[in-house]
This record gives structure tokens, sequence and C-alpha cells, in this order.
């Protein structure tokens, strides 16, 4: 019988910041490249090697990154930032029935509307959201990406939805 023995994980990771959107993130050092999570900015590993700090084992990785974001967090705006798994956030599969079926007769104005009651539904459940959670739940009300992006900045515009920094968004409940 073979004897199972834990082994603790040494493999060198690179903490460091992405250069557009500010965020922290971790690499593997032995990795040619990583493309941020938040703003898709690709960052070559050789050229970051001495912006950031090499940290042992993922777990310590992934707790350096925490940390250093809830410093900045707190230096930038005064509170820490709010972490969530990607399990906070369910996808609802499209149903085939009436209302998910888009048909050529939706025109923008039910788009409008949608897009307003999908926008107070996340404001129920988030004060301060990333833009995923908008394209999930434009998702499974039937709007098109095509659409989301033009209702996005006509709202941004109107003041309806407001855009914070580190890319969050908010609803601005005056507007409606």
């Amino acid at each position: 019988m073979e004897e199972t023995e834990w082994k603790k994980d040494e493999t060198p990771y690179l903490v460091f910041r992405c250069h557009k959107c500010k965020r922290y993130l971790y690499v593997k050092t032995i990795q040619k490249s990583k493309k941020c999570l938040q703003c898709g900015h690709m960052h070559k590993v050789s050229t970051i090697l001495k912006s950031g700090e090499i940290i042992d084992g993922l777990t310590n990785a992934i707790k350096t990154v925490k940390e250093r974001q809830n410093e900045l967090a707190l230096k930038e705006m005064g509170n820490r930032l709010e972490f969530r798994g990607s399990q906070d956030f369910t996808i609802v599969r499209k149903q085939k029935n009436k209302k998910s079926q888009l048909t050529n007769n939706d025109n923008e104005n039910d788009y409008e509307e949608k897009f307003k009651k999908m926008l107070m539904e996340i404001s129920k459940t988030y004060k301060e959201f990333p833009y995923y959670i908008i394209e999930v739940m434009a998702e499974n009300y039937g709007i098109p990406n095509s659409e989301l992006k033009i209702l996005t900045r006509y709202f941004l515009k109107k003041g309806f939805l407001t855009r914070l920094e580190n890319y969050l968004y908010s609803i601005n409940c005056k507007s409606s």
C-alpha cells in the first residue's frame, strides 16, 4: 500500500500590479505572459519581474494579492474591498419560452425597460458591482451584447448608472 504524503507548494509566483487598471495579480514565474482578469491587459513576465515580489506557493501568492489590494483600497478609498468568489454569482441558463426568445419586433424601448429593470434588480443585491454582473444579467434578460454596450453608455450619460473607480458600477436611483 502506497503512503500518501502532503507536499508543500513551493512554486515561485510573482505578485505585481497591472500597468493599466492597477489591480494586483499573481503569475507563475515560469509563465511567459499573464492577462489581467479585470481589464484584459497582457503582461510579459520577463518585463515585470523587477516590478513585483516573488512569493513561494499559491496560497501565499493569493494571500499577498488580497493584502496588497486591501492596502491599496484603504489608501485610495478609505475602506476595504469586498472579495467574492465566482460561486456567489449564479448563471441561469436561458429557458426556451416566449419571454426569453428574441423576436424582430423587439425595439430599443423594450431593451431600455429591460435594462432599467435589470439594473434595479442588481442594485437590490449589490451597492457596487463589476461590469460582468451586468453582462451575466443581460444574458438572463435577453439583451444582446451589441445592445448592452449601447444601453450602458446611454444610462451612464443619463446619470442612472455611475462608473466608479476600480471598474465598478453603481445605480443612481435619484435619476430614475
